[in-house]
């Protein structure tokens, strides 16, 4: 079941992130192929589970949520994110991840934008 909500924050090392578009967070488990020399059917097992996200946001350098991502992605640091539905209940998602990529984009009679790109560390928590 989808959950029906809105994103109400995202938050990194504890500053919060204005201005946040869309934000999506990826769990991946890679299958391992396992086959026996010989076999005529392959076999896998579950990999070790990994995660990484995105965000896209109306950018502004006077935001401190901005200057704080962008000092995050030139000092290579991992840092607490936390991405808060709201839906019945609040919900959340929080692991520890660096910033991977930082674009911005911007055009002319539009608004700049910016996507961040994040790689999770460890166990990414759902709660």
């Amino acid at each position: 079941m989808a959950i029906s909500g809105t994103l109400s924050s995202i938050s990194a090392g504890g500053t919060s992130i204005a201005a946040v578009g869309t934000a999506t967070i990826s769990l991946n488990t890679p299958a391992i192929d396992v086959t026996p020399i010989g076999s005529t059917s392959q076999s896998y097992i579950a990999g070790a589970i990994g995660a990484t996200g995105s965000l896209d946001i109306f950018y502004d350098q006077s935001s401190t949520g901005h200057t704080t991502i962008e000092g995050y992605a030139t000092n290579r640091t991992f840092n607490t994110w936390v991405l808060t539905i709201t839906a019945t209940g609040p919900q959340t998602i929080t692991g520890s991840a660096m910033i991977t990529g930082f674009e911005v984009t911007a055009q002319a009679q539009g608004v700049a934008r910016a996507t961040i790109s994040l790689q999770f560390d460890g166990t990414v928590t759902f709660g």
